[in-house]
């Protein structure tokens, strides 16, 4: 019998993971999104394979409880800020999920509801977070102790074109926070803040047959999980984006063009970040055959049997021709609906509420995971020195 799931929620990536699973003999997909043109076109992409609702309210807990209570198992795709409450309507309805949306609240909150209905919610499973973590828990489970962690991430347009030399390939206004919001990492064990865009530098990588472009870090506020559950010392997470771009989102954001604190112009009351959205956005729309790349290089430093160790992990990933999907909405896609399948399955049955990372320590699970995505066309490098 096919097992029924849904997928909450539109975006630059929900198309990708209701194709992939409707590909899939084994389950039959249901799409809950207001936008009823946006759904008729993915009907008719996947070939009547996947079923549309358009009736679901995302701002009302019980219609969304309503909505998911006939399924097996619930994708979340839904904007940040509808996120937490989604998890609690998912639970009342004693659905499992595997979820993406970066949610500003503290999603370890619905643990122990999770728990008493004996479902398994897994969040931020993305690329970074949410692929990554999957790496730096395995890693971390081989090692019998960890000193530091460094994640390095990105998705670019290949050809960078002035002013902003970047395109989205997620949620603009989820890229700009990350401009904003204070970066919370760790450094001699204790958690600190500093300002996003902070401590920029031009880095070089290398991957064999591939040319990456140099490119400038600068810290971002992606740790999430990782800060409370990697016994590290010492970890922090850098965006990568052309160089010189650090300094001219600085000056916007000092400037106050990132703010949503509506100020009066001309007697009318405007929030400078639409004011910014209506003007900027468009310029940074990815084009639909436009060439963009995804990067992703996590380094875990640790020791075992008394010796140092490196583990160093990499993917690469360009927008597939065939298919037209970028290779941000592939890796992030891909991750949020192997998991769904994982958990389907009874791979994964962890009631309560989890980071990706959770799974590191079993290695059947990681393996199965890598292979599904090297399956779908993500490479993923593993890189063992020191020992």
């Amino acid at each position: 019998m096919k097992k029924k799931v849904i997928v909450l929620g539109g975006g630059l990536v929900w198309s990708v993971m209701a194709l992939d699973l409707a590909s899939d003999e084994n389950y039959a997909v249901t799409v809950a999104d207001a936008d009823r043109d946006v759904l008729d076109r993915l009907v008719s992409r996947s070939g009547g394979r996947v079923i549309p609702l358009d009736d679901v309210d995302f701002a009302s807990p019980t219609s969304i409880t309503r909505a998911v209570e006939d399924h097996d198992i619930v994708v979340g795709a839904v904007p940040g800020s509808m996120g937490f409450a989604m998890m609690g309507a998912v639970i009342r309805a004693g659905k499992s999920m595997s979820d993406i949306s970066f949610m500003g609240e503290d999603y370890f909150l619905w643990n122990d509801e999770a728990k008493r209905a004996g479902v398994t919610l897994m969040e931020d499973v993305g690329v970074s977070p949410g692929f990554s973590n999957i790496l730096i828990g395995s890693s971390v489970s081989e090692m019998e102790s960890v000193e530091s962690v460094e994640i390095y991430v990105t998705g670019l347009p290949t050809e960078p074109e002035e002013p902003f030399n970047y395109r989205f390939v997620f949620s603009p206004d989820d890229c700009i926070e990350e401009y904003v919001r204070p970066v919370r990492l760790k450094r001699g064990g204790k958690i600190i803040e500093m300002p996003a865009l902070s401590e920029n530098r031009i880095y070089s990588f290398e991957i064999p047959g591939v040319v990456l472009p140099e490119m400038e870090g600068f810290l971002t506020d992606g740790l999430r999980s990782l800060l409370k559950t990697i016994p590290a010392a010492n970890i922090c997470e850098k965006t990568l984006r052309y160089p010189g771009t650090a300094e001219r989102l600085a000056f916007l954001r000092e400037i106050g063009l990132f703010s949503t604190t509506p100020v009066k112009v001309k007697g009318q009351e405007v929030a400078p970040r639409d004011l910014f959205a209506a003007l900027a956005y468009p310029m940074m729309k990815l084009g639909e055959k436009e060439k963009e790349f995804t990067f992703l290089q996590v380094d875990i430093n640790g020791h075992k049997d008394g010796k140092p160790l490196l583990h160093r992990y990499r993917m690469y990933d360009e927008r597939d021709e065939k298919t037209g999907y970028t290779s941000m909405a592939r890796t992030t896609g891909f991750t949020c609906v192997i998991m769904a399948r994982l958990i389907a399955e009874g791979l994964v049955d962890m009631p309560g509420v989890h980071a990706p990372e959770a799974i590191g320590d079993k290695p059947e699970v990681v393996a199965r995971f890598i292979a599904e995505m090297e399956k779908r066309g993500v490479k993923v490098t593993k890189e063992v020195s020191g020992s």
